[in-house]
């Protein structure tokens, strides 16, 4: 269950005016659920944003590649291009076999990733 705080002062404890309207300790009256701040579990902090914070990481990454790579289509850069592709490789099949692989912590399996492809 989320707990409820006043979205100007952040206080959580209200008076009851009527059915629909609570009354802050700051003055303000609550009538709206947008006038609340809501606070999500921290169980659902823990373990739901880190991955999603992650895949996000990785997505901006595999952009940010592709745009060097592109660059370096310009130029002709052989062992630039090498670097990247691997890279990108590997940013890719972090996303699609998902973060939380044990080779992809690792130093040594990202490694063992690139030397394969």
């Amino acid at each position: 269950m989320r707990k409820l705080s006043c979205k100007v002062c952040g206080n959580n404890e209200f008076q009851v005016l009527n059915v629909n309207e609570t009354l802050c300790k700051c003055g303000l009256r609550l009538t709206k659920l947008s006038d609340y701040r809501s606070e999500e579990p921290k169980i659902r902090t823990e373990h739901f944003y880190p991955d999603q914070k992650k895949q996000a990481e990785v997505i901006s990454k595999i952009s940010l590649l592709k745009r060097a790579i592109d660059k370096c289509l310009d130029e002709q850069d052989k062992e630039t291009f090498k670097k990247l592709t691997s890279e990108l490789r590997v940013c890719q099949h972090v996303l699609q076999k998902g973060v939380n692989d044990p080779l992809v912590h690792s130093k040594e399996g990202l490694k063992q990733k690139q030397d394969k492809m």
